[in-house]
């Protein structure tokens, strides 16, 4: 299940995933489950219809993503982060030792200020300051949100899913 928090022009997507490379099934330990969390942009889209038709917005691919997954319930070994994205493709691991620490403060501090994560994704922070603003405000609502489905992910016995071909099965 997908959690979506949209502002006018960013969005937060949190969803819950269980993940096996497919490449790797045969390996032990290879099982991530945790929480994936992707800003990204949001467009609304010129429509027809009267004024009190709904608008059509689309929520872009991400340009930028938090994983806290795990190899094993509250292990938080495999916690990391891609702060660059290309068409939706992450960009390089960065592990960063707070981030296993404390995920939670963590990613509360990145999201009370995502212009940094703007700026490295090419766009111009003056464009999105209301947005940026409307999301500080909301960032320990977003967070509470992570944690809540983190913790669902941290339920054990881990339990048998079915994957899609990519390897990713959602956490509801």
């Amino acid at each position: 299940m997908y959690r979506v928090f949209c502002f006018r022009r960013l969005a937060v997507v949190v969803e819950g995933i269980d993940f096996l490379d497919p490449r790797l099934a045969g390996e032990p330990g290879a099982r991530e489950r945790g929480v994936r969390v992707e800003l990204r942009t949001l467009v609304e889209a010129a429509g027809e219809g009267s004024i009190y038709a709904s608008r059509e917005v689309r929520l872009q691919r991400g340009i930028c993503r938090f994983d806290l997954l795990e190899s094993r319930p509250g292990a938080a070994d495999r916690m990391h982060w891609h702060p660059a994205m290309s068409s939706g493709e992450p960009g390089e691991r960065v592990f960063d030792p707070d981030l296993s620490r404390a995920p939670a403060g963590w990613l509360c501090d990145r999201l009370h200020d995502v212009t940094p994560l703007l700026v490295q994704a090419g766009l111009d922070p003056a464009e999105y300051t209301a947005d940026i603003a409307a999301l500080a405000e909301a960032a320990g609502e977003i967070v509470a949100c992570v944690s809540q489905v983190l913790g669902e992910a941290r339920r054990a016995p881990w339990p048998a899913v079915c994957r899609d071909a990519r390897g990713l099965a959602p956490i509801r």
